[in-house]
């Protein structure tokens, strides 16, 4: 039996409470840089990797990551059962549909495919995921897992064309239509329209939320990341995700925010290493107050240059952006 999980943390714990287990940890971040639907073409990779190089993870080490996890994948074969753990939220339900089309498109005759994906655990509220779980709460869960259908490979090859591809009218569709399958994959896509930047100043709904609380005199990061990710338990943000959130929003032509007292902990190998957070203290420009009461537009001022999922934001508009009032995306 393999397990394929949706992070390192996990793996340690399921290891922890089934020994020897043979597990695949999926690294992969959906979340955020260049996407394709065809994914593992020689273009989108080596984008992917000047990305995450940008932010500080060598090449040599995001080379190793994706051809050792693809490499796995591809010995499915030698298991009779591969067992998927994942989550309800945005993070996870990327991996989760890259993973099922991937194994639609293979022969699982001889294979059985199952999938374990929970939104709650008896006496964790609120459930911030697998992860925080220990050794002893994982193991009721082991066996719980159910056999995927035809109907959740078929919807998870839907899902991933839409939100790999790059035209937010036809992920608006898809997710107007019948997700039950995948109970958790609407709600997640729901919140990833809501990364588009506002009609109204240009800003995510993550930034937008981040500006309020350091406008209310919540300017520690730690506090701060507390606050968004209770906000926004769906996202399943990561600190150093958030952290790159607030730094992209000090480097650009006029910065929302100023952070003082020291540098936030960034994607390479220093951020594995430990960290003082404490003397950091993060205010408002007053550009980012009149972005924040919607006087005055990021994104013209700013521009914009970011990947949501396959659809890639650029300039200074007009682009695409999320309309909180009529609740869908237009091109403005």
């Amino acid at each position: 039996m393999l397990h394929i999980v949706n992070g390192d943390s996990f793996a340690m714990k399921l290891r922890k409470a089934v020994p020897d287990v043979d597990i695949l940890v999926w690294r992969e971040s959906l979340y955020e840089g260049p996407l394709s639907v065809s994914f593992t073409d020689p273009k989108t990779r080596e984008a992917r990797a000047r990305y995450f190089a940008d932010l500080g993870v060598p090449a040599c080490q995001f080379e190793h990551f994706t051809s050792e996890q693809e490499n796995k994948l591809m010995e499915f074969h030698a298991y009779k059962e591969i067992v998927l753990w994942f989550e309800y939220d945005l993070f996870d339900q990327t991996m989760l549909i890259y993973l099922l089309q991937w194994f639609a498109g293979q022969n699982l005759a001889a294979v059985r495919l199952s999938l374990l994906c929970i939104d709650s655990y008896p006496g964790v509220d609120p459930f911030r995921g697998l992860g925080p779980l220990s050794p002893e709460q994982i193991i009721p869960l082991m066996g719980t897992w159910k056999e995927v259908t035809r109907e959740q490979l078929e919807l998870a090859a839907q899902a991933w064309r839409v939100y790999a591809g790059d035209d937010p009218m036809k992920l608006a569709q898809f997710i107007g239509g019948a997700t039950g399958e995948l109970p958790f994959l609407k709600r997640a896509l729901d919140c990833h329209r809501k990364r588009l930047p506002s009609v109204h100043n240009g800003l995510s709904a993550v930034e937008e939320s981040a500006l309020a609380w350091i406008h209310s005199g919540i300017d520690e990061p730690k506090a701060l990341f507390s606050k968004i990710s209770d906000q926004w338990l769906d996202y399943g943000l990561g600190d150093v995700q958030f952290w790159n959130v607030l730094k992209k929003m000090t480097k650009c032509q006029e910065p929302l925010i100023l952070i003082r007292g020291g540098d936030l902990p960034g994607y390479g190998p220093e951020a594995a290493g430990p960290s003082s957070l404490d003397g950091i203290r993060i205010t408002l420009t007053s550009f980012g107050e009149k972005v924040l009461s919607k006087q005055a537009d990021h994104i013209a001022v700013n521009g914009i240059s970011v990947w949501f999922g396959g659809l890639f934001l650029y300039g200074l508009g007009p682009l695409w952006r999320w309309d909180h009032e009529l609740e869908k995306p237009v091109y403005k």
